[in-house]
Order: structure tokens, then sequence, then C-alpha cells
């Protein structure tokens, strides 16, 4: 299924899910009709006097350098044009609208630093490289990590143990939130920003801006956004990671890679950033008190990168690599590659903490081969192994994204399907059973045929169900499915 259909079932689970204030949702509908109207767009950010403040604030400020000054929005629209306006007008009233809460480990000043620095690096790159598509930079690069603001506003307990996860396996933020929570703030970003209604050239760089390389967009403008988007949150990584050198050395190989390289001076684009974040944070309302000094950081990435040799820099990214490595080795089964049985047993806790608290369905599917020990005699534990691998395939093609398969241990599997109800699960449990009824596995001269028998249960809220009781429900169901002569499904208090 497609990446926007699988990340329903978890978008529906989150509580509160951030949404544009009134202003910009005026805006953006105003800016959606056929016939555009400038005054209409002007009176509308007018009758917000705060917002409107900060708009000329910004206009007239270094950051546009325009000729004269600019007195009211309407001017500002017709020296700017109404895409940047209007873009700007979104930038203050989300940041406005999002700010730190007392009950999250989730650092809101230091989000929106980032992201600053984040919005004005797309700009300054996408003004050097692609300028007929300035608009929209300075939004896109401000919203690139708008996904990982979703996480920690709308679920705050969860978001610190991925924050707990970046701290002590130093995965990057992206890896260890799809560890813990199974998608990424890429992903949520680009669903949140489409939901909005914004353009494709907006939402698709923030979906890929950690690797434009999957981008399946074929439109050379979007493809442009995505690498300049990926540039920019490299410079975030620069300013805020302990790595300097090594992020430096990631810049300058991108910038090469997107044959950017004799367009682009990466200390000059530096020495930018410092500049432009000093006019810009205090508008936005974000202190430079304490504030690291950019200008310094590059100085001291350039000295670590000059000490670091090709063959440290390999290392080092080898290391980085090896981590991620080791986390999948942590989480997967060594043969099917599918979640191991530890891993399942803290995604069913995960997954029945949040049916419970958002009094949303769950179902869980216990699957088990029939008759395998029979196939490990008659035709060895090669063609065995095979059997199981074939399981693990088929099962991750019949279920959702969403959802979570796990080899149990054995020839026995499970299936996670949250925001599924019982019935809904059954339907699930018997395409899967009729799917392995119908494969023939080929091995040696043999055509292997085998089944499957299936048990599931849902979470009761009623009655409490903690995990271990659900896990048991539907290995009673199993059982029950077993002897009633295998290669069926059984719902479990139902005979």
């Amino acid at each position: 299924m497609g990446k926007e259909r699988s990340l329903e079932g978890f978008i529906g689970g989150i509580e509160k899910l951030p949404t544009l204030p009134g202003v910009a949702i005026k805006i953006l509908e105003a800016v959606q009709r056929e016939e555009v109207k400038i005054d209409e767009i002007s009176d509308i950010i007018s009758m917000d006097p705060p917002l409107s403040a900060k708009v000329l604030k910004l206009v007239n400020s270094s950051f546009y350098n325009l000729p004269t000054k600019i007195t009211t929005v309407l001017h500002s629209i017709k020296m700017l044009g109404i895409s940047t306006v209007k873009n700007i007008a979104l930038s203050f009233s989300l940041v406005n609208n999002y700010q730190s809460t007392k009950s999250s480990g989730f650092d809101y000043t230091s989000f929106w630093k980032n992201s600053l620095v984040g919005a004005v690096a797309a700009n300054l790159l996408t003004e050097k490289l692609n300028p007929e598509l300035l608009d929209n930079a300075f939004f896109m690069g401000l919203l690139q990590n708008i996904g990982s603001l979703t996480f920690g506003h709308c679920m705050p307990s969860q978001y610190d143990l991925v924050l707990a996860e970046m701290e002590t396996s130093n995965l990057e933020d992206q890896d260890a939130e799809a560890c813990i929570l199974g998608y990424n703030h890429q992903e949520i970003g680009e669903y949140l920003m489409k939901s909005w209604g914004l353009p494709e050239t907006l939402y698709a760089p923030v979906g890929y801006h950690h690797n434009p390389e999957n981008l399946a967009s074929t439109q050379s403008s979007i493809l442009a956004l995505t690498r300049i988007l990926h540039l920019s949150s490299l410079f975030i990584e620069l300013f805020d990671d302990k790595s300097k050198g090594l992020n430096l050395w990631l810049i300058n190989r991108n910038v090469e890679a997107y044959g950017f390289g004799d367009r682009i001076d990466v200390s000059q684009i530096a020495e930018e950033i410092h500049q432009q974040t000093r006019q810009v944070f205090p508008i936005f309302e974000i202190g430079l008190e304490d504030d690291a000094d950019y200008a310094q950081i590059f100085k001291a990435a350039k000295e670590e990168l000059s000490k670091l040799s090709a063959e440290m820099v390999n290392t080092l990214m080898a290391q980085k690599n090896e981590i991620k490595m080791l986390k999948q080795q942590v989480v997967r089964d060594s043969m099917t590659h599918l979640n191991n049985h530890q891993h399942f047993l803290n995604l069913l806790s995960q997954e029945v903490s949040r049916a419970e608290r958002y009094k949303h369905p769950l179902s869980l599917i216990m699957a088990d081969i029939d008759l395998f020990k029979a196939i490990n005699d008659n035709f060895g534990h090669l063609a065995g192994d095979r059997v199981i691998k074939t399981v693990a395939g088929t099962l991750q093609q019949e279920i959702r994204d969403s959802d979570h398969v796990a080899r149990y241990g054995g020839e026995e599997f499970a299936v996670i399907l949250p925001d599924t109800q019982i019935q809904d699960a059954y339907i699930v449990a018997e395409r899967i059973r009729e799917a392995i009824e119908s494969l023939r596995i080929k091995h040696e001269d043999n055509l292997i045929q085998f089944t499957m028998s299936f048990g599931m249960a849902s979470f009761q809220i009623e009655e409490g169900s903690t995990p271990g009781e659900l896990i048991k429900r539907a290995d009673r169901a199993l059982y029950q499915a077993k002897n009633q002569g295998r290669n069926q499904c059984c719902v479990f208090g139902k005979s």
C-alpha cells in the first residue's frame, strides 16, 4: 500500500494534530481561488496587527535588502509578490502558534532556531542555484522538520523515548523515530503539509530531504528543491551537531555530487547564514543571548576537517553506518528480517498503550505453519528455512505498512493490526491463509505445498487487557484452529 494510505492509521491516533492558525487558513483559501486578489490577501494579513507588523519588519530588514521602505502589507505584496508575502505570514503564524509546553523534553526554542537556520540556508541556496523557485524556499526550509514538532507537541511521552534513543545510540533523529515510533519526521511532515493543502513543490521536498535519491517525482523543480533542502538540513546539523568536521565534509561532498560546486561557495553560504540569522531571529522573537556564533562554528568545522584524513572520514562514516546496522540487528530476526520476538513485545506494548489512551481498536494475529516438522523431515532443513522466508515475504506483502509483522519464534509468526476491529482482522488473516495455501515452493526436484493456521484476538479496553493477555487469547484461538483441522482462522471466544 502507498505511504499516504499506511500513515492514516498512525496519524489517526495522534491527539491534537497540528493545525494551521485561522489567519493562515484564510490566506491559503484566498490564494487557492481561481482569481487571486492582492487586496484580499493584504486585508487578511492586515487584520492581524501583530502579524502584519512582523511581516513588515522582516520585509524591511537586510534579509530582503529592498531599495525603499515598505509601509503597508499591500506595498510589500507588490514589491515581493503574493507567494513570498504569503509564506512570510504563514511562517510567523506557525512559529507563534507552536511554542513550548512544560510536559515534554522537546526543546521548542532549539527547534525553531534550527528551523530558521534551515529556512535561511534554503533561501540562500535557492537564490544562488534556482532563483525562479525562490518564492517558496524560506517557508519550505522552515517546515522541513515540522514532523519532529508534530511528534514532540502531540505525543511528548513517546517522543521522549526517541530523544533518549538518540542520546544512547547516536542514531540520526529520523532513524530513532522510525525505530521507536514506526515513522520518521519526513513522512509525517509530508503528510501533514499535504493535508493543509500546500503544493507538491513544498511537501515533496520535505518528505525526502534526508534522502533525495529516493524521491519518486520526475519534476525537475521538485528534485532541485529537494537537493537544496538536503543541503539546508546538513547546514542545520553542522551548526547543531558535535561532529562538525564530518558534517562539513558531507556538505562539500553533496555539493559536488549535485553539480553545484562551481555555483556556490560553502564558506560564503555559511557566513551569510550567520549574518542573516542574526537579523531574522529577533523578528521571530527568538533570543540571541548566549546564541552560538555560526561564523566561529564554521571556522572550527574547517579546522576540524583539515585534520581529518580521507581514511579517518571513511572510518567515521563506517561507524555511523555500523550503528544503524547494529540497531537493525537488535530489532530484526536474522533469517527473515522481520521484527524479532523482543521487538514485537515492545511494539505490542506501545500499541496497547496507544489503543487504551485513544480508545482505538487493536487486533493481534498469531499464525503457525502447519506440520512444519514434516517439511524438515521430508525435504531437509534448507527447505524448511526457505519455507519460513517465503512466509515472511508473503506476510509483508499482505499487510499495511502501518501494521507490524514479527517472527515470534520457530515457525510461528505474529501480526499487530493497529486501528483494526476483530472482524477486519479475520478478513486479513483469511486473505493471508489463502495466499499461503496457493504457494508452491520449488526445492530441488520437489514442489512443496503447505498451509498455516491463524488465531486472533482484539484488545478489550473495558477489561483492561495487557499485552500478555492479548497474546494468550490469540494463542488460544490459534490452538483452536489447529485442533479443528488446521488451515483455518479462528477468533478468540468464538466457536
